[in-house]
């Protein structure tokens, strides 16, 4: 099993990263905004005034309205014109086409209006010309946003810069913090993991009690002591029922066998010869059980993977069937004693004996932590409806077995820290035992 905190990380710091990436949207589109009405209300208060004060100019000056409007309150980008009563233009620029439309069509408002186009604001309102001709007029002025518009794009770009340091700056204190979290939770995840493989004694020292990392280890080491616990009732109970039923056992194969000393009619003694054949199985099984009650004491011991081969192959009859063997592999070792590994992989040979028409593979691959040895036969195959082949009591109709062998053969692969699966039901079947390395 692999602990999957990394996708846990992985959703944290993308939240985090999406979450501050939207608030700093939202603080650049509120700055924008607030920049945007602050920028407008200069601007009308920039032509308000001047407006003003060119109406108070143009009124009160005795000179006339263009000594009056000759001030420097225009700038290059800032315009003013003046028309009197009949709409036509008296003083102000010669702009472009598009401006001088806007321009001539305030000329005759007759009330203070305000008008946004093309990048400028242009505010117009009648007034009272003085001088030698005095009479009424309409003023016009317009101030151009370009300035503000750049202004507000350099301020924009800063703002973006900032959002993205700001995002980066959030995601990497996240990642930090994440990876300093996280760390420990997987390492002790993987310790638990591998305790609960090898040594259930084994537990979280040092923990403290100030922290969710010291509570998370010693509720593992309550779980701990509960398997240990647990584990240990089944291996007791396992080997006491074993002990119970090896002595009656040897009971009734030493009177067959006293038996099978006098009796002299054929069909008896083949009747014999079945129950001695049948408890030299129960033996068998019962001798897997007490290796499995032992627990873990094999684990530190290692064999090659062609003594457990030639342990199981050795005495059993193939019959007319032939057994390709894979090449030898000296080099190649498990983590097990040859006995306990021969019970985990004898089920396989003798279900595929069984069931095999002419032929019964083995074959060896050598992984980088473990051992897999698979046994393929050219029989009729598992019936796809086995939901579990491994279930005790699983046997095919035709079988004159408990169905216990590929059940023990798994409790043994799991009591060595390996498995047994099927990897192909049919043309042709294929068991695999994987067993770790030394």
């Amino acid at each position: 099993m692999r602990f999957h905190g990394r996708g846990l990380r992985v959703r944290i710091i993308w939240t985090t990263a999406l979450v501050t990436l939207l608030a700093m949207a939202a603080v650049i589109g509120t700055s924008i905004l607030a920049l945007n009405a602050v920028t407008r209300g200069n601007v009308d208060t920039n032509l308000r005034d001047r407006f003003v004060l060119g109406s108070e100019g143009i009124k009160d000056d005795p000179r006339g309205p263009k000594v009056a409007l000759n001030t420097p309150l225009d700038s290059v980008e800032d315009s003013t014109w003046l028309f009197d009563a009949s709409g036509k233009q008296v003083l102000g620029p010669d702009a472009g086409r598009r401006v001088q439309r806007v321009v001539d069509d305030l000329g005759s408002v007759t009330q203070p209006t305000s008008v946004t186009k093309r990048g400028r604001v242009y505010r117009a309102g009648p007034v009272t010309i003085g001088g030698p001709d005095p009479g009424p007029g309409v003023l016009v002025v317009a101030q151009s946003l370009e300035p503000y518009q750049d202004t507000r794009a350099e301020i924009l770009v800063g703002l973006v810069a900032m959002a993205l340091l700001v995002t980066a700056g959030a995601t990497g204190i996240a990642a930090w913090t994440m990876h300093r979290t996280l760390v420990p939770v997987e390492s002790m995840a993987s310790l638990a993991e591998h305790w609960s493989e090898t040594d259930l004694d084994e537990r979280f020292d040092g923990l403290g009690s100030q922290n969710e990392i010291a509570h998370l280890g010693h509720t593992l080491n309550l779980l701990l002591d509960r398997v240990a616990g647990a584990l240990r009732g089944e291996q007791r109970l396992t080997g006491e029922l074993a002990h119970e039923l090896r002595t009656p056992l040897t009971g009734i194969r030493g009177e067959v066998e006293l038996a099978l000393m006098t009796e002299r009619d054929p069909d008896t003694r083949a009747r014999l010869d079945r129950v001695v054949l049948i408890v030299d199985q129960m033996s068998s099984t019962i001798t897997t059980l007490l290796a499995i009650a032992r627990g873990h004491d094999h684990q530190h011991n290692s064999t090659t993977v062609d003594a457990v081969l030639n342990a199981t192959l050795d005495g059993r009859a193939a019959g007319e069937r032939h057994v390709r063997r894979p090449a030898p592999a000296p080099g190649v070792r498990v983590g097990a004693t040859t006995d306990i590994a021969v019970r985990a992989l004898s089920p396989l040979v003798d279900n595929a004996l069984h069931y095999a028409q002419d032929q019964v593979v083995l074959s060896v691959r050598d992984g980088d932590r473990t051992v897999e040895i698979t046994v393929s036969d050219d029989g009729p195959g598992v019936d796809g409806s086995d939901s579990d082949p491994f279930a005790a009591g699983t046997k095919s109709p035709d079988s004159s077995g408990a169905g216990l062998g590929l059940a023990l053969a798994q409790r043994v692969a799991h009591t060595l820290g390996g498995e047994v699966t099927l990897t192909s039901r049919r043309d042709p079947t294929t068991f695999t035992l994987t067993l770790p390395k030394p």
